[in-house]
């Protein structure tokens, strides 16, 4: 392999600007003081402040320094790389404060500045990944914290990802291979939202501006499926978001606490997350126990009963003050959490009675002009534990509110698919599962249940527990979407293409218009060499389109659609998909090799061909077909020890693979050498009786 770490010369291009504007900034400050500064690039076009344009274009075309007078003096400064206009800086300044400066002083200081921002921009880039590194991560950060301390923007929320793709590598040099394509992919799928940094050893930053906890929690839970999709083994996301209403920490503070909330996701599973909100607001949760004292006044009320039902009863809105106005309980013990919330205990009730007094109680509590929730939990029932009645009987209020103020709920199956959604949505699968569990214990009909923790399990790489499950949900209802939509992904990780296949197929005539199920299906379809079948599904998913996630999804839209085309023999439809895969992702293994072979078919260029397909094998030697087709073309440009070689490494990773035994066999004719060529095709045909191509060449060996 090639020395894995870019270490040439970076030249400075347009993009740099918005990557690098606050460094940038920094650097034309030191040579040249200024309020402010902002850029422009050297071309017409885009947004541009109006008091801006005629002082950018004069330096666009005269490329000097402009001074432009006024009460807000601003200096137009061209910047460069090498000879060529890089970018124009706008310098706000007080008046007077470069009027009188020389062009040429002011221009040898554009040359230092320019200087400058190369030496940053070559520093800044990690030579494996070519993404920013950690110091270019804190640096936006603490600029972010100042705002928040300044009160800038609104107090606009922002949160910070810690994602580590630490990858599983027999030693550094596929590791380092693993690493640039992990960045590749995600700079490719999530670039447009914020620039990944790479931290180190394959864990990535990104700064998310403009979000909450809960729309970064569901680009979290996106993410790590696409990675999953992937074929990455295992990665996990730490959380810390700063919201509009709290006071800025120091950056290593915050560094430090998403850090402390990727240790936490370590430990829940291999496609993990969790937030350090979540963990150091636990008083908040709304899964959250009441005081001890609670339990120790509940307890004396049950401690000799053997029937009881228990009311969790919530006001729904406070006086001005906050507080309460509580009915009397008819005798019916309460016990206090809060002003807002109490349990009331009726010794030997059955659901019946619970419901009758709740209707009462709330009766009452309406001629007041006051409302009240109600959650309820019986004893016995489904071998709970007393003490779990507490827990209960809030997953049945949680229930509640879903129907709005003023409604009653007995706790049931659905009380726990919904406590289970709400540890699912932090993060934390193995709680998540057990709701879920216990939830099909009291309904084991309930589909959705039935569904959920089925994906919970699947989430936690459980596969063969979690079949079972979406089995039972398509007994109960056949045409269920996501359930089979769940098990085809589930079969697909198992490895049983048919399965996956069969019930993709079933769910796509329940809903046509998913796009990883138009995906999944089209790279099924193609492995199974119904190329056709390939085409139409994928052309569909390519008008779909993903929500929420960019081009990294169309990029394998038509990195499939190539080799779909290829395998109809439409090598141009094909070309042209494959162009459009690895300018979505660079990296993109699969789709260099297949472009190489064809750049070779089609006479395009052999040595774009073989670089290509060296590309290839460089980016991911685990792939036999990538080994095959470099075989292939340096067969082709008669590299014959170099493409032994190749097959050689493809018959390491699949040593009863027909077709690299085949090219083997062709290989070992073309050197003149029919006797192991002759022994290559008898190999094939004890593993593959059936393969056409070997009986003909055997054939015609023996004529020879």
């Amino acid at each position: 392999m090639s020395f894995p770490f870019d270490l040439r010369s970076k030249k400075l291009d347009e993009v740099d600007i918005d990557l690098f504007s606050l460094e940038f900034a920094e650097i034309v400050r030191l040579f040249l003081p200024s309020r402010k500064v902002h850029f422009a690039g050297p071309h017409p076009g885009g947004d541009l402040h109006a008091a801006w344009k005629a002082g950018v274009e004069m330096v666009r075309n005269a490329q000097k320094p402009v001074v432009d007078g006024g009460e807000v003096e601003h200096l137009y400064l061209p910047l460069w790389d090498g000879e060529k206009l890089f970018c124009v800086a706008i310098l706000d300044n007080p008046p007077d404060t470069y009027q009188d400066s020389s062009s040429s002083m002011l221009l040898e200081k554009s040359r230092l500045i320019s200087a400058e921002m190369a030496r940053v921009k070559q520093f800044a880039l990690d030579p494996v990944t070519g993404l920013p590194g950690g110091p270019m991560l804190h640096n936006r950060l603490q600029a972010l914290l100042q705002k928040k301390r300044a009160h800038e923007n609104g107090n606009t929320p922002f949160s910070l990802l810690l994602l580590e793709m630490h990858p599983r590598a027999r030693d550094g040099e596929q590791a380092l291979a693993i690493i640039a394509r992990s960045a590749a992919f995600l700079d490719s799928l999530i670039g447009h939202l914020f620039t990944p940094c790479h931290l180190g050893s394959g864990i990535f930053g990104l700064l998310w501006e403009g979000v909450g906890e809960v729309q970064t929690m569901k680009m979290a839970d996106l993410l790590l499926r696409w990675l999953k999709r992937e074929g990455f083994a295992r990665s996990r996301i730490g959380i810390r978001s700063c919201l509009s209403e709290e006071q800025a920490v120091a950056g290593e503070i915050f560094l430090a606490q998403a850090w402390g909330a990727l240790g936490v996701a370590r430990k829940r599973g291999p496609f993990a997350l969790c937030s350090h909100q979540a963990l150091s607001n636990r008083s908040a949760h709304p899964l959250c126990p009441p005081p001890a004292r609670v339990f120790a006044e509940l307890r004396k009320l049950w401690q000799d009963s053997d029937r009881f039902a228990l009311l969790l009863v919530h006001g729904d809105h406070g006086d001005d003050n906050g507080s309460v106005s509580w009915p009397d309980t008819s005798g019916a013990p309460l016990v206090r959490i809060d002003e807002h919330e109490a349990f009331v205990y009726l010794d030997g009730a059955e659901q019946q009675a619970a419901e009758a007094w709740g209707r009462d109680y709330q009766a009452r509590a309406a001629g007041g002009n006051a409302s009240f929730s109600l959650g309820i939990a019986l004893y016995p029932a489904h071998g709970f534990k007393k003490m779990e009645m507490v827990g209960n009987c809030r997953k049945a209020l949680l229930h509640t509110g879903f129907y709005g103020p003023g409604s009653m709920t007995v706790f049931d199956g659905v009380s726990l698919n919904i406590s289970g959604d709400i540890y699912y949505n932090e993060g934390d699968l193995a709680r998540a599962a057990k709701e879920y569990r216990l939830g099909l214990q009291l309904d084991p009909a309930n589909i959705n249940l039935l569904n959920s923790v089925a994906v919970t399990l699947a989430q936690m790489n459980l596969y063969r527990k979690a079949i079972p499950l979406f089995q039972q949900a398509l007994a109960l209802e056949p045409a269920n979407f996501m359930a089979l939509y769940n098990l085809g992904f589930a079969y697909l990780a198992t490895e049983e293409e048919g399965n996956a296949m069969a019930n993709f197929e079933k769910a796509l005539a329940e809903q046509d218009d998913n796009f990883d199920l138009l995906l999944q299906l089209g790279k099924l379809y193609c492995k199974a060499g119904r190329f056709a079948d390939a085409v139409n599904v994928l052309r569909k998913g390519e008008q779909v389109g993903p929500g929420g996630v960019r081009d990294i999804s169309h990029g394998a839209v038509h990195r499939f659609l190539g080799e779909a085309y290829k395998g109809l023999g439409e090598n141009g439809k094909a070309m042209s998909c494959l162009q459009k895969a690895a300018r979505h992702n660079p990296r993109d293994a699969a789709a260099l090799s297949m472009l190489g072979e064809l750049f070779l078919l089609e006479r395009q260029g052999d040595d774009i061909a073989l670089t290509l397909c060296r590309q290839a094998v460089e980016l991911d030697d685990d792939d036999w077909r990538h080994w095959s087709r470099l075989a292939a073309v340096l067969t082709a440009l008669r590299e014959y020890d170099d493409a032994l070689r190749a097959l050689r490494k493809g018959l390491a990773l699949d040593g009863r693979n027909s077709r690299l035994f085949t090219q083997l066999g062709a290989l070992y004719e073309k050197r003149g050498n029919a006797g192991l060529a002759e022994k290559m095709y008898r190999k094939i045909l004890r593993l593959d009786p059936l393969c056409r191509e070997a009986t003909e060449r055997l054939a015609a060996l023996q004529k020879i």
